[in-house]
């Protein structure tokens, strides 16, 4: 062959053998020439190298390397080009310096005080290419993000004893901070500690001298019966939720034990 790749051509001779006068037929004469193809010409080509994998302590850099026909560009299988030169490298070790640490600063106040907002903050390399940008940390991350509402409380209601120890109760509710509305559910209020709705009031001891302003019991009648069966009138607190049912029983008592006297 002509051409040891690619398209070429190959040659022989071709002549006439007959003996005497006769002649050899022209239209069957055997071609002198044909066309030969051994292999195709293959050559290797390779890419651009690639930005490097990292910034900062041994990154690497890739190209494309393909085995190709020289004369109409057409990618080949690689056993076509192991024969002609070695294989150009498809990688490369870069940036082989040592990773410096990122400086970050402190978080910058919260954008939003409640309802989710924005915190940044500073994060730079001392030194331009010299940080390793897969593990540079984030600069920005929500904060804040509570709903907007915080614990309404009422003024304190009437004490429910004058003395001897009583409850003051008020009103407690979740209200929203940017409306003022109040919130149905009360558990969008847990990002903050619960006010105490109830407290204690008036716990000195009441007066014994009770007789001329007792004008009736504070609690019902016949609770107030119960405790006194129960001998519990001695207690201050009793004789003032029960003075009148007290106070009888006290003077019942007097009038029994005078009565036990006079007959001695």
């Amino acid at each position: 062959c002509s051409t040891s790749c690619g398209l070429g051509a190959m040659w022989r001779t071709v002549v006439c053998t007959a003996e005497g006068n006769n002649t050899c037929d022209a239209s069957a004469k055997p071609a002198p020439a044909r066309r030969c193809y051994l292999r195709p010409c293959a050559s290797w080509t390779v890419g651009n190298w690639s930005k490097c994998s990292r910034s900062c302590g041994n990154g690497v850099r890739l190209r494309d390397v393909q085995c190709v026909d020289t004369r109409d560009k057409r990618i080949l299988r690689p056993f076509h080009c192991q024969s002609t030169v070695y294989k150009p490298r498809v990688q490369m070790v870069c940036h082989e310096q040592k990773c410096m640490e990122w400086y970050i600063s402190s978080w910058r106040e919260c954008s939003e005080e409640c309802g989710g907002g924005m915190q940044q903050r500073l994060v730079t390399c001392p030194q331009t290419g010299r940080c390793d940008e897969s593990l540079k940390p984030t600069g920005s991350r929500l904060c804040n993000e509570h709903p907007c509402t915080t614990w309404a409380v009422g003024p304190w209601g009437q004490c429910t004893a004058s003395c001897g120890g009583g409850v003051q109760r008020r009103q407690v509710k979740c209200v929203n901070k940017r409306t003022g509305a109040a919130e149905e559910d009360n558990n969008l209020c847990d990002h903050e500690p619960w006010p105490e709705n109830t407290q204690k009031c008036n716990p000195q001891d009441c007066q014994q001298n009770n007789t001329a302003t007792c004008t009736r019991d504070r609690l019902t009648f016949s609770f107030c019966r119960t405790l006194r069966i129960l001998g519990r009138c001695s207690l201050a607190t009793v004789q003032a939720q029960c003075c009148q049912t007290c106070q009888t029983h006290s003077q019942s008592s007097r009038e029994v034990t005078n009565q036990r006297l006079s007959r001695r």
